[in-house]
């Protein structure tokens, strides 16, 4: 299996089209099937249900102690999730509870390190064409392995496991990029930067998200939960956004 991000690739399989300058595979060359009406909410508006989500969960006011088996009787006939998280596997970072969400909320695609495959990119595309989901978010975490661990490689502290190679690979542009931004903590701020990596290249990865982005259908965003304190700091929106109570830290 070859990876988006790290600009490795199968070379048992062929490709199709031009992968560009972002080193992508596009799955879907072409934006033909237009997503059916969606009655949802809006990019904005689901940006905003998982930041009250996340202050709620802060506040201790979660309700997932209220889902019950029974809720799942109404989604028998398919799920319209409000957003799509592609989150680490950390097992201390659930996005259901992050967001205090209950069945049929968030659609997650969660690997070690917040990067996305071939496969996880289909999964995306999936959610944003014939889900109608509004809103992708890229959420990475503070403390992460899968970073640790890259930053490890770049320091030359242990040489890179080539079982582990898939998962550290694609992180290490980011950890490059921290250590040039001088920032005072560099481990949190490759953390951000994979986290704005990956969402980067989401954009432009598929015909049909640059579609949807261009039509207003949806938004990618990048952010990173706190592991100490569990509030999930969405980075780079627009003052408007920052103004909806989305950008506070």
């Amino acid at each position: 299996m070859g990876w988006l991000w790290g600009g490795g690739r199968d070379k048992s399989r062929p490709t199709t089209g031009s992968t560009g300058a972002t080193g992508l595979e596009p799955i879907i060359t072409t934006a033909s099937s237009a997503p059916a009406a969606r009655s949802g909410p809006t990019p904005k508006q689901a940006l905003a249900e998982l930041i009250a989500g996340n202050e709620a969960f802060l506040r201790g006011e979660n309700n997932l102690g209220h889902i019950k088996a029974d809720d799942l009787d109404e989604l028998q006939s398919g799920q319209n999730p409000i957003a799509t998280i592609v989150g680490c596997a950390d097992s201390r970072t659930p996005p259901t509870i992050l967001f205090n969400q209950g069945f049929g909320r968030l659609f997650s695609i969660r690997v070690a390190g917040n990067t996305v495959d071939r496969r996880g990119l289909a999964s995306i595309v999936y959610a944003v064409k014939h889900l109608n989901c509004p809103l992708v978010v890229v959420m990475g975490h503070t403390g992460c392995g899968a970073v640790a661990a890259a930053e490890a490689v770049v320091d030359g502290a242990i040489p890179l496991d080539p079982s582990l190679e898939e998962m550290i690979v694609p992180i290490i542009p980011a950890v490059l990029d921290a250590r040039r931004s001088g920032a005072a903590d560099m481990a949190v701020r490759a953390v951000e930067e994979n986290a704005r990596r990956v969402a980067d290249k989401l954009k432009v990865a598929d015909a049909s998200l640059a579609d949807a982005i261009g039509s207003g259908r949806l938004k990618v965003v990048a952010a990173v939960k706190r592991m100490d304190t569990g509030r999930v700091v969405f980075l780079d929106l627009p003052p408007a956004s920052a103004d909806d109570g989305a950008g506070h830290a």
